[in-house]
């Protein structure tokens, strides 16, 4: 496991800033930590912490936001906004249930993809990730049209 630790105080000011102007600092409590290794395609990982580590740490509703800083400290301001954004986009709150809520549609692609084929591949697999949401929605719409269906009949 890589080791955590505090971020230089410029990036967690950069990170904590964004994430006040995101709102969700009303209803979930970001920490934010550094690591000394990440896959090549977290260099910025955003996580619910799991319940045991809520309840050790006494901090209900959290999120963690875990930082590869060697690399993010190469980035320009830019690009860093960018990827915090970015990363702050699969953090939600519904507020009708009362809890956090992780996850968006994402989409892979390969950087030699993206070299050679650019804005028209990633339009590709965003067209097709919106496909596989569809999809999944008609599912769950039939399902419940045939459960309400059998309700009908039975009662």
């Amino acid at each position: 496991m890589a080791k955590l630790f505090e971020l230089s105080e410029e990036n967690f000011n950069l990170i904590d800033e964004m994430f006040q102007q995101t709102g969700m600092h009303n209803y979930i409590d970001l920490k934010i930590l550094g690591t000394s290794k990440s896959k090549p395609d977290e260099i910025v990982k955003v996580a619910k912490i799991s319940p045991i580590a809520e309840y050790v740490g006494k901090c209900p509703d959290s999120v963690s936001c875990v930082v590869y800083e060697e690399a993010f400290d190469r980035l320009d301001e830019d690009t860093k906004k960018l990827i915090i954004e970015d990363a702050f986009a699969q953090i939600a709150y519904d507020s009708e249930k009362d809890k956090i809520v992780m996850g968006c549609p994402m989409i892979k692609m390969s950087i030699g993809g993206r070299a050679k084929y650019g804005e028209k591949l990633g339009n590709a697999l965003e067209l097709a990730a919106t496909m596989v949401i569809e999809i999944e929605e008609e599912k769950k719409a039939a399902k419940e049209a045939e459960k309400a269906s059998k309700n009908k009949k039975n009662g």
